[in-house]
């Protein structure tokens, strides 16, 4: 079934508009579901301004309908949105478990930082981040850094599916999931190595915060599991800031 707003069957006289190329300043006429159309006169490619992307910010079908051309305030609000539907997903996967919860944070929060600096796909990063708590919720041993179940990745699938993930993202998400806890793996993705540090900072910051004055059992990490040199750096401030407290 097509758009009935895309439906030329539905279209009247205000379908077709003008508008001036901001760059010449020729006049364009854009139909009402071009998203973009090249200025014959000087040939930049120019978004139609009277566009209605609304739609676009949830569907999850907008990228196969726009392509290329959505505007990046959009495309940053579709992630927006996006990461907020899966955090809520599993937030209600996980329930009351609130130690699952606030690690998964701590998860999310070293993800951003890393991926800030490294570079990579924030909303892959992000997503992945999130999901890896899925594996908490199959009854995995905390602490367990053994690959993630079929089932898990059947959860984490689920939800990628409700929140209307576009399916490259997704694809990737999946992917990465599948390789996290495998020490063989030789992944050179950089959105991979972003998730794998903030999993492993989490758990470190967790042993440091359990250990009190340093009576404790605390579990370091060699420097050779941090895949990132942003990730190494936070461990150093965090071991720091440790040492600084209980020196």
């Amino acid at each position: 079934m097509k758009c009935p707003g895309q439906d030329t069957r539905f279209w009247g006289p205000e379908a077709i508009s003008e508008s001036n190329c901001p760059n010449c300043g020729r006049p364009i006429e854009f139909f009402k579901d071009e998203s973009s159309r090249k200025c014959r006169n000087c040939g930049a490619k120019i978004l139609n301004p009277k566009m209605d992307f609304g739609c676009a910010t949830y569907c999850r079908f907008a990228s196969q309908c726009l392509g290329t051309d959505m505007p990046p305030e959009l495309l940053a609000r579709r992630t927006d949105l996006l990461k907020d539907r899966v955090a809520a997903e599993v937030k209600k996967l996980l329930g009351r478990d609130f130690k699952r919860i606030g690690r998964t944070l701590r998860v999310v929060e070293f993800a951003g930082q890393i991926q800030k600096a490294e570079g990579g796909d924030h909303a892959v990063v992000i997503l992945t981040a999130l999901l890896q708590a899925s594996a908490g919720a199959c009854g995995r041993p905390e602490g367990d850094r053994e690959r993630l179940s079929a089932e898990d990745l059947a959860v984490a699938e689920s939800i990628l599916s409700r929140t209307g993930a576009p399916d490259e993202p997704a694809r990737e998400v999946i992917s990465i999931l599948n390789n996290l806890g495998d020490t063989d793996q030789k992944c050179d993705s950089i959105n991979f190595k972003c998730v794998s540090d903030a999993i492993l900072i989490a758990q470190l910051s967790e042993s440091l915060k359990a250990a009190g004055s340093g009576k404790g059992a605390i579990r370091f990490y060699d420097d050779k599991a941090l895949l990132t040199l942003t990730g190494r750096r936070i461990v150093e401030e965090i071991m720091a800031e440790y040492e600084g407290n209980h020196g």
